[in-house]
């Protein structure tokens, strides 16, 4: 077996460049709530990883105060 050959037959690890969130902190979305399709008025508090189900994020309602964890996908750019 020639040196080519088991350079070859090794596996080198595959870097995975992480997702980028679309929102920054600080930034005032929109969220859907319910299955009428409100939208609730919010701030990203913090930025988490993917939960299994794509980026999340640490949101703060405008109006009440309370604070969840939400995915990317539920969260649209505020006015």
């Amino acid at each position: 077996m020639s040196t080519n050959d088991n350079e070859s037959s090794r596996t080198l690890p595959h870097r995975v460049k992480a997702a980028a969130h679309k929102f920054d902190v600080g930034t005032r979305v929109l969220h859907k709530i319910g299955v009428r399709s409100e939208r609730g008025s919010f701030r990203v508090t913090r930025h988490l990883p993917d939960g299994g189900a794509g980026l999340q994020y640490r949101i703060k309602g405008e109006r009440d105060g309370l604070e969840r964890v939400v995915t990317e996908s539920s969260l649209e750019r505020g006015g």
